[in-house]
């Protein structure tokens, strides 16, 4: 009929990848997030007069063991460079760190952000109904746990609209039981074929979550992988990531925050399938269980499993002839 027009169809996943994996269009301001309450690293878009940064979405980022925001960086100016107010508290940095006390860190940003102006002229403003919490490593799973149903730390329970788990490892069953309670849409990243070990569980999480989730892998990756490191070339802006998880990790990231916290979310609603494959990162069906059935113990002793080995056309004559 006329007057009713289709919606023009959203790109192909390996054009939305490419696409995501680049700078956005804002540029980026960055601060001091001690003044909602927490330590940490603050990064808005910059205001125009024809890019206005009000109701603008938040992401909280969680770091991983031995981290802190500086490792980040890169990673956080390309979500504020798509739009999103990134923070990220510098909180439990020590060798034997709290989930509790990381969590409690993540919810008082998540809180805070939406009540108080950012930028130099107090013109950015966050939405508290477009949140997102996230988290890699060892601050995936406080991730997780802040979006539980437990008081931590004084901090009440918080609300967000989505949780991005990049390389999550595991920390105490207290947070791993709270994955039971979170309903919100999930994404969770794994390192290569590390979907069940002594320090990777993204394939128990992805079962454990209550809501939707997709479950993706990056092959050839480890957890570390994702860090900037602080070198000589910093000083030039080479980050020291492995430059193709880095490219990986932020176009998933911002398609996911794209999807259920941005301004087109249709477009984006390949990142919210579990079966899309994203560039490199291949779907995992979070029902069937892992094929490395090794124990633990014996997958962290003897490493990644061994490829199968090849066999030419050659050896089923050669195995009748008993050669």
């Amino acid at each position: 009929m006329f007057g009713n027009k289709k919606a023009p169809a959203p790109p192909p996943p390996d054009e939305l990848m490419t696409d995501l994996a680049r700078r956005g269009p804002h540029k980026v301001l960055r601060g001091d997030l001690g003044f909602v309450g927490v330590p940490g690293a603050l990064f808005t878009p910059q205001p125009s007069s024809d890019q206005p940064a009000s109701g603008l979405p938040l992401v909280v980022f969680g770091h991983s063991w031995l981290s802190d925001s500086g490792r980040y960086r890169d990673l956080m100016v390309h979500l504020a460079s798509h739009g999103f107010v990134a923070a990220v508290p510098d909180v439990e940095r020590g060798p034997a760190p709290s989930d509790v006390a990381l969590a409690a860190g993540l919810r008082t940003a998540l809180a805070n952000l939406p009540r108080v102006r950012l930028g130099l002229s107090e013109s950015v403003t966050v939405d508290g109904e477009r949140t997102v919490l996230a988290g890699h490593g060892f601050g995936a799973s406080a991730a997780v746990l802040a979006l539980g149903p437990d008081v931590l730390a004084g901090t009440e329970t918080v609300d967000a609209q989505g949780l991005a788990a990049v390389f999550p490892a595991p920390s105490t069953t207290t947070a791993f039981a709270a994955a039971s309670s979170v309903r919100t849409p999930a994404m969770v990243i794994a390192a290569g074929q590390a979907l069940d070990t002594v320090d990777a569980n993204p394939l128990p999480l992805a079962q454990a979550l209550a809501g939707p989730v997709t479950l993706h892998t990056l092959p050839g990756t480890s957890e570390r992988a994702l860090l900037q490191r602080h070198t000589l070339k910093s000083l030039i802006g080479v980050n020291g990531a492995a430059k193709d998880t880095h490219a990986a990790v932020r176009a998933m990231l911002t398609g996911f925050l794209q999807a259920t916290v941005g301004d087109d979310p249709q477009r984006y609603e390949t990142f919210l399938d579990p079966e899309s494959t994203l560039g490199a990162a291949l779907p995992v069906d979070r029902a069937e269980p892992d094929d490395d059935d090794r124990s633990h113990l014996e997958k962290l002793v003897s490493g990644p499993p061994k490829p199968p080995s090849k066999t030419s056309a050659l050896s089923p004559i050669r195995a009748l002839s008993g050669r």
